[in-house]
């Protein structure tokens, strides 16, 4: 009785085992249609990537290039204000007031960003302001 009751588990397990080799190999195949089907993909993928990579190489030699014409005393504060704040960093007066946050301007410094041409940091939010003619 105990032989056959061990033959019985010998045959339950082997029986077992073959479901799961039948597993493995279904699951084998549907892996290699699954990657074959992300060919396509993936190499759509790998050429927009290299596309946007020089996409963005051009902006970057613009962004030098265009950085020359601008007073050093205003590229430091920009980039910290564009690490900050991922929106618009440099803002026109509205009025008398900040165009990003509208806290009132004294009339001194407006009179003097106005005249001049002077690009001044908002004391409320932050941005570079400038005064439009």
């Amino acid at each position: 009785r105990v032989l056959a009751d061990e033959e019985g588990e010998l045959a339950a397990m082997v029986r077992r085992l073959g479901e799961q080799r039948s597993a493995i190999v279904s699951t084998e195949a549907e892996l290699a249609q699954l990657e074959t089907a992300q060919v396509a993909a993936r190499a759509e993928l790998t050429t927009e990537a290299d596309r946007i990579g020089a996409e963005l190489a051009t902006a970057r030699a613009k962004r030098t290039q265009l950085e020359t014409k601008v007073p050093r005393t205003l590229i430091a504060p920009y980039n910290r204000i564009r690490a900050k704040r991922p929106a618009r960093a440099v803002i026109a007066l509205r009025g008398s007031s900040c165009g990003a946050c509208d806290t009132a301007v004294p009339l001194q410094r407006r009179s003097m960003m106005t005249a001049t041409g002077q690009v001044e940091v908002c004391e409320a939010c932050g941005v570079l302001m400038y005064a439009t003619a």
